[in-house]
């Protein structure tokens, strides 16, 4: 009777229908370190781990167009954001501390790397008017330099977004400061290409004399192919809002700095120098790294590796995101390409963002500011007029009635989601910064994009020359963020690589500055308006 029961039972277990096999989400891995030790390091990488798919045809794949990768070996994407991820934890280790374990190199308070690269003024030289203050404490001074006039000069740190020209004002009211470094590998290039100190491209002569030298253009120094090697040129843009503790900021939610303000007269309301001594919170950051011409990676154009990071708190999603996938999807009502805004936000109730007021009745949202005091005559000093387009109250809140009412807000929105694969790793990452209770757990990965030649897809109207083929960031890029260069008459485009490849010296305005702006800083008068993007 046993033996009946027991083949009856395997005939009813056959029988029964069967249940399909869970399928297991590809998950991206971190790598830690560039020297495969899978530990938080001060190693600052050279290159991308292996990517095989990268050494095929230039041409012949689709980059992240479609779904996401469901294993590794179609994860195009992931050895970028390692590598951009293991350039923000070297750069943000403390200066002199690479042998610390990371719970002191990421952790203890001092300088960080980064900020022991020069900055553009100790390249190129200071704007010709800076304020001067006295500095008892020694702290890092951000100048914002003027021509004396009232026009702001790019040579020190700047309110302005390279990208367009404009101001992006926190929610506290205050302007967003923007720092610019090299580090020596790219300044000694700049100031002696190739050792030729004649040949200098910090002045216009000496671009007039490159150029016949080098007609094919600038060519910043490589790095090598593999990640523990040699590093190439590396140019660091910072965003820092002012920390206002009464207003409700956290400051332990940001890396911070104490620094001392300097603006000269010809900028502020009033027409009086000030030096204001504050703290700074760091909310975003843009690293690029010159990369070779490899014959095992022929799919990676010689374009740099351009990685951006922000602070999570910096805005919110937009309710109906693009993202590099399919571009805007095909509701027209939804369809962001190159529209100023992307609709109304989807904000968290329990964050207090740096660039979105909660519950605001302003109406639209990455609000472009509208000087209001351009030509006005200050009614408590009629002697003086204001010369500046956007000038600083000479207290906090520093952009108090420099724009109209309905724009001194921007309600900055991200307008594109991030790559599936980039906030998976994102969250791996922070989890382990967080584990040494290190402030960086707080930012996050935006994207890391490449230069490349890919197939479109039908109806996707994202850029082909570069993978991803739309990346910004909030604070650097606030109101091009949907644009693709897709139409000369209009701002943009929102990609890194797209916008940087009409970088030229301005000797000629025509030969390659391998896309960087920088050397326009050589003609700083009218370094900003060469920077030619789609308008």
């Amino acid at each position: 009777m046993a033996t009946d029961f027991a083949v009856v039972l395997t005939a009813a277990i056959l029988a029964l229908p069967a249940r399909p096999v869970a399928q297991t989400q590809y998950i991206p891995q971190p790598q830690f370190c560039a020297n495969g030790s899978n530990t938080l390091c001060a190693m600052l990488p050279a290159y991308i781990g292996p990517d095989p798919r990268l050494g095929g045809k230039r041409f012949d794949y689709q980059a992240l167009s479609g779904p996401p990768p469901t294993k590794a070996s179609d994860d195009l994407q992931t050895p970028f954001d390692n590598m951009a991820w293991q350039m923000f934890v070297a750069l943000n280790w403390v200066v002199d501390a690479g042998d610390q374990i990371p719970a002191t190199g990421l952790v203890a308070a001092g300088r960080r790397v980064w900020q022991g690269y020069r900055k553009v003024s100790e390249v190129f030289g200071d704007s010709p008017v800076r304020a001067h203050c006295t500095n008892p404490l020694a702290l890092p001074v951000f100048y914002i330099g003027s021509d004396g006039q009232g026009k702001p000069m790019p040579n020190n740190e700047e309110y302005f977004q390279a990208s367009t020209n404009l101001p992006l004002i926190d929610i506290n009211g205050n302007w967003t400061i923007f720092e610019r470094r090299v580090n020596e590998i790219e300044a000694s290039y700049i100031q002696s290409p190739n050792g030729q100190s004649a040949l200098t491209l910090t002045t216009i002569p000496g671009q007039t004399a490159f150029i016949a030298a080098n007609p094919t253009g600038v060519q910043f120094t490589s790095s090598a192919t593999t990640p523990d090697g040699g590093n190439g040129s590396i140019e660091i843009k910072a965003a820092w809002r002012i920390i206002d503790r009464a207003a409700g900021d956290d400051p332990t939610r940001y890396y911070t700095q104490n620094a001392l303000l300097a603006v000269p007269g010809d900028l502020v309301r009033g027409g009086k120098p000030f030096c204001s001594g504050l703290t700074l919170g760091l909310v975003g950051m843009h690293i690029i790294q010159r990369n070779p011409d490899n014959p095992n990676a022929t799919a990676l154009f010689p374009q740099w590796i351009w990685a951006t990071f922000e602070h999570a708190d910096n805005a919110p999603p937009a309710q109906a995101p693009c993202n590099v996938g399919n571009g805007c999807g095909t509701d027209a009502k939804t369809n962001w390409i190159n529209q100023a805004s992307c609709g109304p936000a989807a904000p968290s109730g329990t964050v207090r963002y740096s660039f979105f007021k909660q519950h605001s009745d302003l109406q639209g949202t990455n609000i472009a500011p509208v000087a209001l005091l351009q030509g006005e005559v200050d009614k408590t000093q009629p002697q003086f007029k204001f010369r500046t387009q956007y000038p600083w109250n000479p207290r906090p809140p520093y952009a108090r009635g420099a724009t109209s009412a309905a724009t001194a807000m921007p309600q900055a929105v991200r307008c594109w989601d991030i790559y599936s694969t980039t906030g998976q790793l994102n969250t791996q990452w922070q989890k382990t910064l967080g584990a040494v209770n290190s402030v960086f757990k707080n930012y996050t990965l935006i994207g890391t994009q490449w230069g490349a030649s890919t197939q479109p897809l039908p109806n996707n109207p994202v850029p082909t020359n570069a993978v991803p083929g739309m990346l910004s960031n909030i604070t650097l890029e606030t109101y091009i963020q949907n644009y693709t260069g897709s139409n000369p008459n209009l701002p943009g485009p929102g990609s890194c690589v797209g916008c940087h490849s009409f970088a030229t010296l301005p000797a000629d305005n025509k030969t390659s500055a391998n896309f960087s702006f920088l050397p326009f800083l050589a003609q700083p008068d009218t370094a900003r308006s060469k920077i030619k993007t789609a308008q």
